[in-house]
């Protein structure tokens, strides 16, 4: 059953200058869409357009088979909820409270909540565990809690089509990961259709079972992730060389692009960053405004420093989302840091999948190499492997014959400073 239709659909914000262009897809019932492309290619504005916000001003939108132009904002609410990048709230409702506005499409004018209406709201709580602190403030919680919530407004208004605009763009890995998850299984065992809006390409292939990939407001493909992630598409559209690999325990894509490390006209001394979980801060930024040569790994795809690497076209050592290390990403870590100036390890949580990471830095780092630990929190309240390895790792590191404790991850730059200033 077609849900969701699209037929040469025109609209943007000022008339004469369309943003999406002749846009014709459609999407069947249970189907859970990514929507991908650059800045500007018009992922929002599509979202905008499937709710009513702006006008088709050419061509056709249809829910279930109805013009969305014949439909009342109530009647698309009942069948269309959106999970937004940012939520603002600015009263301090309690979490039960908000997750109940979520009914308002069903009352009538001055009616109230009635006992399916809190029924319904119960089971969202549920679904997006978010049930055990259903008392607490809004404006209260975590990042990672606030989306949950939102989530489940979403769900309490019992939706056929969930859209997520960029719904986790501003979480980390986990977070992101928990609340894909929650919606994922939504759409695999209750036929849910999602149409999700993604900048981060790997978490699009990884959820979705079709993939919209937008440019300059055009289809530019539509079809299985397979299909629409190739490598000269991601060329053609992204300006990128990139390689498309399979994950090697569930068989998704994950995407690597080819970097090309950025650094002054003349090599500066090359700098290895052990990170992980947005442990690395602005280090990177640091290193390449100083002409240092940075690389950096093991990085899972996804993983928020890995992402702060991708951008700044920073060389790093890869290994599939979620994964633990592989001996070939094991050694071309091992490599990086044989061949580096300075090492430098941040305060990184430290659990079985990348513990092998320290090992690396202790087989790697001898002679003269300059090696720069990160303190923050102490690595026994941030080592999670079985008999304590994280620790016994970081101790032996800690016995090393240039190795120097830092504060700040930044404050690394400013050793390697010093360094240089002495070189002279």
């Amino acid at each position: 059953m077609v849900i969701l239709q699209l037929e040469k659909v025109d609209t943007g914000y000022l008339k004469g200058e369309p943003v999406l262009k002749d846009l014709t897809m459609g999407m069947n019932k249970g189907e859970f869409i990514g929507v991908v492309g650059p800045n500007g290619s018009g992922k929002s504005t599509l979202i905008k357009c499937i709710t009513k916000v702006l006008e088709p001003w050419e061509g056709t939108l249809k829910l279930k088979g109805r013009d969305v132009m014949e439909l009342s904002r109530k009647e698309i609410a009942k069948n269309v909820a959106v999970v937004p990048q940012d939520t603002y709230i600015s009263f301090p409702f309690s979490v039960e409270e908000v997750v109940l506005m979520g009914r308002s499409p069903y009352l009538g004018r001055f009616e109230n909540y009635d006992k399916e209406d809190e029924k319904i709201t119960k089971r969202s709580l549920k679904t997006t565990k978010t049930y055990e602190f259903r008392d607490r403030k809004i404006n209260e919680l975590s990042g990672g809690e606030m989306q949950r919530v939102i989530v489940a407004r979403a769900l309490a208004q019992d939706p056929d089509i969930l859209l997520l605009d960029e719904a986790t763009s501003h979480l980390d890995i986990g977070h992101k990961k928990e609340v894909m998850d929650t919606i994922k299984e939504k759409n695999e065992d209750e036929g849910l259709s999602v149409l999700s809006v993604h900048h981060n390409l790997n978490l699009a292939a990884r959820y979705c079972n079709k993939i919209l990939l937008l440019d300059d407001g055009e289809k530019h493909a539509f079809g299985r992730p397979e299909e629409v992630l190739t490598q000269a598409n991601l060329r053609a559209v992204y300006g990128i060389e990139a390689e498309v690999h399979r994950h090697p325990k569930d068989g998704s894509l994950y995407i690597s692009p080819v970097h090309k490390s950025i650094g002054t006209k003349e090599k500066g001394k090359t700098v290895h960053v052990v990170c992980g979980g947005g442990s690395s801060d602005g280090l990177f930024r640091k290193l390449i405004e100083r002409g240092y040569e940075a690389t950096a790994g093991v990085l899972n795809v996804m993983d928020s420093d890995h992402e702060k690497a991708n951008f700044l076209d920073v060389l790093c050592v890869t290994e599939a989302p979620f994964s633990s290390i592989s001996k070939e990403a094991y050694q071309k870590n091992l490599d990086l840091i044989r061949g580096s100036d300075a090492v430098v390890v941040t305060n990184f949580p430290v659990g079985e999948g990348n513990v092998m990471n320290l090992d690396a830095v202790d087989k790697g780092v001898g002679g003269d190499q300059k090696l720069i630990l990160v303190k923050g929190k102490s690595i026994e309240k941030r080592d999670y492997t079985k008999d304590e390895k994280g620790v016994e790792l970081y101790h032996k590191l800690l016995q090393k014959r240039h190795v120097e404790v830092v504060p700040f991850p930044e404050s690394a730059v400013d050793i390697l400073e010093e360094e240089r200033t002495k070189d002279k």
